[in-house]
């Protein structure tokens, strides 16, 4: 059986000392060369964190005990934590996270634990769906606004067909003629376009 520490930092200048310091004053004493720190933002994704990935996946083996720091050392969102937490589970590796328990989470901790986090994937997806719904419905058209609707637009070009002139169907709308010509122009390269 092998301990390995997890330590992900937001600043290198905390380095492997602090993090021995934090691990024994938890009541863990762990070889420097086990120790394992990593500089990660908050929130930046495992596909982008080697040194976890690599301890996780080929450094471990059943029976090993992980220590982390902190939740947010499984992932960099809860969706990854939990499946972060289940890979190390399902590999029979023990984990300590510090944050939650300095002790190793496993029984019904364990289940506590997974259901924690199960929940707060699924919170953390459903907020994003909502946040995505918000900022599509929050999008703005760019530009000015049509000055004709969709009815007038279908009517100037039936006048148009039927022989009134550009002037008249600008005046009737009071618009330029420019706007009517524009409309033409667009209806021309639509019928075109589905000839084509």
């Amino acid at each position: 059986m092998r301990v390995y520490a997890y330590c992900r930092v937001d600043n290198i200048s905390i380095n492997k000392n602090i993090c021995v310091d934090f691990i024994s004053n938890a009541g863990y004493e762990i070889p420097v060369k086990r120790i394992i720190v990593e500089e990660v933002e908050v929130g930046i994704s495992l596909k982008h964190r080697n040194k976890f990935i690599n301890l996780v996946n080929y450094s471990m083996e059943s029976g090993d005990i992980l220590l982390v720091n902190g939740i947010d050392s499984l992932g960099g969102n809860f969706n990854e934590v939990f499946s972060s937490a289940n890979l190390i589970f399902k590999k029979k590796i023990k984990l300590i996270c510090l944050e939650f328990s300095k002790n190793e989470i496993s029984g019904d901790l364990k289940k506590f634990f997974i259901h924690f986090l199960k929940l707060c994937a699924d919170f953390e997806g459903k907020a994003n769906i909502s946040k995505k719904s918000v900022l599509n419905k929050a999008k703005k058209r760019v530009g000015r606004p049509e000055i004709l609707s969709d009815k007038q637009k279908k009517e100037a070009l039936e006048n148009f067909k039927k022989g009134h002139s550009i002037y008249s169907i600008a005046k009737h709308y009071s618009v330029t003629r420019t706007v009517i010509q524009r409309l033409i122009l667009k209806s021309s390269d639509v019928i075109n376009s589905d000839d084509q």
